[in-house]
């Protein structure tokens, strides 16, 4: 069994590639997200452009990034997949530089991380995003293509909340949903189990465990938001 998380609005309380256009990027970024949003632009379309209208130093940024708040059963959660052997990995279409530098203020500096990666750009010297993990048939057009990452792995758990999860909400064996992407698994009739917190998810993957066969897989019926 494997577990894959969402960072944004899922480990982190509010999206923090948001948080950062918010604090240092130029006023267009809202316009560009307009356009994602209406669907006129993909996903990584979006986050590249709206990166590189930040204006601040690597420094600012980290003091900023220092400040985020994180869902308060995560660390317990982590200490719980290690004690029970379940790899974790984060799994985001956000900003890695941004996803570590949280992790790392929290005592986490060692899970692994697939996201965007941030880079210095060489024709503005400013910030650039690079996409190690973007594949040319990704059907969301992200840049970290999702289900690429979960589909080969067998009993597999995904948590996660918002549209960039929406896809690989029928790729992972359990999904655990809220806000957005809960709505859309009722919307589909994809099976789900809700949550509010890591401390349901750790008491919801402890009852898994607690099976004799170790196969929580038969999927609950799509909860309606």
């Amino acid at each position: 069994m494997q577990v894959f998380c969402d960072f944004d609005g899922t480990i982190s309380k509010k999206d923090v590639t948001d948080l950062v256009l918010q604090q240092f990027a130029l006023p267009e970024w809202h316009a560009i997200e307009d356009q994602w949003t209406a669907g006129r632009i993909t996903s990584a379309q979006c986050m590249e452009r709206q990166v590189r209208l930040i204006r601040a130093e690597r420094d600012t940024i980290d003091a900023f990034l220092d400040t985020v708040e994180i869902d308060e059963g995560f660390v317990a959660f982590r200490d719980f997949c290690r004690a029970h052997g379940l790899p974790l990995t984060i799994v985001s279409d956000g900003v890695a530089y941004f996803i570590r530098r949280v992790l790392s203020r929290h005592g986490m500096p060692d899970i692994p991380v697939i996201a965007n990666r941030l880079v210095a750009s060489a024709a503005s010297g400013g910030l650039d995003l690079a996409f190690p993990f973007m594949r040319a048939d990704c059907a969301a057009g992200s840049g970290v293509c999702k289900c690429a990452v979960v589909s080969p792995s067998p009993h597999s758990i995904y948590v996660g909340d918002g549209r960039s999860d929406f896809c690989v909400s029928r790729m992972a064996t359990a999904v655990f949903a809220k806000a957005k992407l809960a709505d859309y698994c009722a919307s589909q009739r994809i099976a789900f189990i809700p949550y509010d917190g890591f401390a349901d998810v750790q008491a919801s993957v402890a009852a898994m465990l607690s099976t004799p066969s170790r196969q929580p897989f038969a999927r609950p019926l799509a909860k309606s938001a």
